[in-house]
């Protein structure tokens, strides 16, 4: 139950599921428990995740794992320079739907808001299978903070309002950090969710509850370039726009959208990313919403 969300697997819950097991699987590999991971100067280290990525068909988002359902995951890692780790995760019961998660050895080279890059002397890499050069995540990561998103957009997507909009998170130290003082990485997708939906209910024609409780990932994409102190808060802009399928599944709209987070105590961009979501239109003031909507394109023709 406590993978559970409101629409079945819930995204966050299901990352921090996947961090641990690729911590429990460096610390198997590398012979050193997280604890022992310190540099060659004594700095203790973290592997954060710099780079993480769910893919699935839309015809499978998250909300088709449901309650009292097992998932098995097949995965590997691999290390670049001993600074690095990249590795996959396939869902053994249906292997076009992964999981992707790279990583970086950093420490804080001073608090939660500068963070430098060293590798790990107390870990053994001979059992990790090394690169022969650094993950590409690395440059898509770049690439997407210079264009502001991963994904292209779909031919038949419509803007559900016009530029960016912008929401303002306050940090809960008690709830968002980890054991380190960190931002943990899976909370900033909760973050995201916050600002999704109270940018979406604040449209002039917001959408019902029902499709905020029921969108469900099936592509998401995230590039962390920082983190934060406890103090400071967070500026998330969001873009947004939708198109509507049919399916085997029915009827759905298919939500796009793209993320920046930065800093407010300096403006500094700590995370970029692109989601695509999926909600059934299931009820009448569902249908009322989605045709309003699609009224403001008549060149729009369901798939």
């Amino acid at each position: 139950m406590a993978q559970l969300g409101r629409h079945n697997l819930n995204e966050s819950a299901l990352f921090k599921a996947m961090g641990t097991h690729r911590w429990k699987h460096l610390e198997e590999l590398g012979g050193c428990r997280s604890a022992g991971m310190v540099s060659e100067a004594g700095e203790r280290l973290y592997p954060t995740f710099f780079f993480v990525e769910i893919h699935s068909p839309v015809s499978c988002p998250l909300s088709a794992f449901g309650e009292n359902e097992s998932l098995f995951f097949e995965g590997d890692l691999c290390h670049f320079g001993k600074t690095h780790l990249d590795g996959r995760y396939v869902l053994r019961q249906n292997p076009n739907v992964w999981i992707r998660l790279s990583n970086v050895f950093i420490y804080q080279k001073a608090g939660p808001s500068k963070l430098a890059v060293a590798f790990p002397n107390s870990v053994n890499f001979s059992r990790i299978p090394s690169l022969p050069k650094e993950p590409e995540t690395v440059k898509r990561c770049r690439v997407a903070k210079e264009n502001g998103t991963f994904f292209e957009l779909q031919p038949d997507d419509i803007p559900l309002f016009e530029g960016v909009r912008e929401c303002r998170y306050i940090l809960d130290p008690d709830r968002d950090l980890n054991g380190a003082g960190l931002v943990y990485f899976a909370n900033f997708i909760c973050f995201l969710d916050t600002a999704e939906r109270q940018v979406l209910q604040s449209l002039a024609n917001p959408l019902p509850i029902s499709l905020l409780d029921s969108r469900s990932t099936y592509r998401r994409t995230i590039g962390y370039f920082g983190n934060a102190e406890a103090s400071d808060s967070l500026i998330i802009q969001l873009t947004a726009r939708a198109r509507e399928l049919s399916n085997s599944h029915g009827r759905q709209l298919d939500f796009g959208f793209d993320y920046k987070v930065t800093r407010e105590s300096d403006n500094k961009v700590i995370i970029v990313s692109s989601a695509r979501k999926v909600a059934p239109i299931r009820d009448a003031a569902e249908e009322r919403w989605a045709q309003e909507w699609i009224g403001r394109s008549p060149s729009v023709q369901p798939r």
